[in-house]
């Protein structure tokens, strides 16, 4: 890149001038309301795993292909690793995203039954996994559910019935070897829509979809959805808590200026800063909006929720994700970086076991985690290659949907 350009210099301060003119006032208007920093308990020793996750993708000629991988680390470590091909048919990254935080769950609920874990460590938010679904769930069902609501219940809890029996496998096959690495996404199974067909009440619904590829390819992207909730309803069976490095959250300052004439567009956490720069964390209550309802989830879902499935996500929605999640901004050490932290149950025991497990300005299982679960681009290119080599050498007829579009710039 050319040298820093003055203009380019100057925006960047006129930004952040005019922000930190407004630091002052939104300062105490956050103390007038209430908020204040508060002092840690003391490290408590106990069972602390960390969980992540991580993806990659390349784009073929005719498919997409792609890694997604999820560890768990702390007195052992489990690793889970998949490699899937998708059509490029629609929602394919925030369906790659869906595969790897299923996976995360259901790592992190395994390992707490496996390892008598007494904590599960998250990287990321549960408000982002649970409260806003992807965007496309509520269009791929719409159809399928209002066309024939009693089948498609049916469906879905002949699928959930498939997914327990699948879990209990699973379990067992990670405390045996603290591996699994083959595909374990069941919406996508070859033989998923004879056994659907088998155990619901009317097979001529199944078979109808099965027929029609748009409502075949929507149903399955919905059944993803429906794995991915099953996971996190069992991760949230026990005390978990997610912590984000990332976020933009302005809770506290639209709390604090609501009706103000100071009010302003301004995240948290340079506020907080001014505060205190010392360590502890700062426990607040996510904005909610005019109707008190912040966070939904598809009609089916909650019909199913009634009757008693996935029922620990159900708990949660009937106080509303906005009240049921606890947040706090946490600070490990003084000085340090402040981090978004969502549980269930925001106490001292909890509290003092992240600080256990905690050093310097982050905590070390995380930290461990995220190292492990990597997956490096060189490392997914070679191994790309070699499977689309194989798979050339066997048929050359698979190259038409292998090709790699960007190979003449490499």
């Amino acid at each position: 890149m050319p040298r820093i350009s003055e203009s380019h210099l100057e925006e960047v301060k006129r930004y952040l001038d005019f922000q930190l003119g407004k630091i002052e006032t939104l300062k105490r208007l956050v103390l007038e309301k209430g908020y204040s920093w508060v002092n840690f308990p003391e490290p408590k020793k106990g069972k602390v795993y960390a969980v992540d996750g991580s993806r990659m993708i390349k784009r073929l000629s005719g498919a997409i292909i792609y890694a997604v991988s999820s560890v768990a680390i702390g007195e052992d470590l489990l690793q889970w690793h998949e490699i899937g091909l998708v059509s490029p048919y629609k929602h394919v990254d925030e369906r790659i995203r869906l595969h790897m935080e299923t996976l995360e769950s259901r790592i992190g609920a395994m390992t707490r039954d496996i390892k008598g874990a007494d904590l599960i460590l998250m990287d990321g938010t549960l408000s982002g996994s649970i409260a806003r679904p992807p965007a496309y769930i509520n269009g791929t069902s719409k159809e399928l559910y209002e066309g024939n609501k009693i089948d498609f219940l049916d469906t879905l809890r002949a699928f959930l019935e498939l997914l327990e029996g699948e879990w209990e496998r699973w379990k067992e096959e990670l405390e045996k070897g603290a591996l699994i690495n083959h595909s374990t996404i069941i919406a996508r199974r070859e033989n998923l829509f004879e056994y659907l067909k088998e155990r619901t009440l009317d097979p001529s619904f199944i078979g109808e979809i099965e027929q029609d590829p748009t409502h075949r390819e929507n149903l399955v992207i919905f059944l993803e959805y429906v794995e991915y909730l099953h996971a996190l309803d069992k991760l949230l069976g026990g005390q978990v808590a997610f912590i984000a490095k990332t976020f933009y959250t302005d809770d506290v300052v639209r709390s604090a200026t609501a009706d103000k004439e100071e009010h302003a567009l301004m995240p948290d956490v340079p506020i907080l800063d001014a505060i205190s720069k010392e360590r502890g964390y700062f426990p607040f209550e996510y904005h909610r909006n005019e109707k008190g309802i912040k966070w939904s989830l598809p009609e089916p879902i909650k019909k199913l929720q009634r009757e008693g499935y996935l029922r620990n996500i159900a708990e949660l929605f009937k106080k509303e994700p906005a009240g049921a999640i606890t947040p706090a901004y946490v600070r490990f050490v003084n000085g340090g970086v402040v981090y978004l932290m969502e549980t269930l149950n925001l106490d001292e025991e909890l509290l003092g076991l992240i600080l256990g497990v905690s050093e310097d300005e982050y905590v070390i299982p995380l930290e461990y985690a995220h190292h492990s679960v990597v997956i490096k681009k060189q490392e997914f290119d070679t191994y790309v290659d070699s499977i689309v080599n194989a798979l050339v050498g066997e048929d050359e007829r698979y190259l038409s949907f292998l090709r790699y579009g960007r190979e003449p710039l490499e």
